[in-house]
């Protein structure tokens, strides 16, 4: 369970909801696991699933990346991360999200920054964060998402 953040980031947090809502995550899948687990509109079979909304263009929240945090990935706007991109628009965030394993106050500057739209609520969600991570490293596969709902 994590909790959205609409007194730092509103329009990222309407966003969202917006995707949610239409079951855009429904049966997509968190697909990186390393200081960060990440998910967006792909599914398991590496299939996109289309975002009517657009990218967003405000990084609009300067809250920390800290352990629990949930942020926007600036995935929409890079195609592969880790592949020597140097730089991009930072404020180019979408679909995908993170949620951090750990505190990452790198991500609060690097390219603008990640917009932090929620937080992890309580420590069990946090064990269930860390066992999406945990069974993604040691597994290598996709984990799942079989419904998004909002509370």
């Amino acid at each position: 369970t994590w909790g959205l953040r609409p007194d730092a980031a509103p329009v990222t947090c309407q966003h969202i909801s917006r995707l949610v809502g239409d079951g855009r995550y429904d049966g997509c899948c968190f697909y990186r696991s390393d200081f960060v687990i990440q998910m967006g509109l792909r599914t398991p079979a590496g299939r996109q699933v289309d975002n009517p909304y657009g990218r967003l263009t405000t990084n609009e929240s300067r809250l920390p990346n800290v352990r629990g945090a949930v942020a926007i990935a600036h995935w929409d706007c890079v195609q592969s991360c880790g592949t020597g991109y140097k730089a991009h628009a930072p404020d180019c965030g979408g679909s995908e999200f993170f949620i951090n394993l750990q505190a990452n106050g790198h991500l609060d500057a690097t390219w603008g920054g990640y917009c932090v739209f929620a937080m992890v609520e309580d420590e069990a969600s946090l064990k269930v964060v860390d066992a999406i991570a945990a069974a993604k490293k040691r597994d290598n596969k996709d984990i799942l998402i079989h419904s998004a709902k909002l509370g």
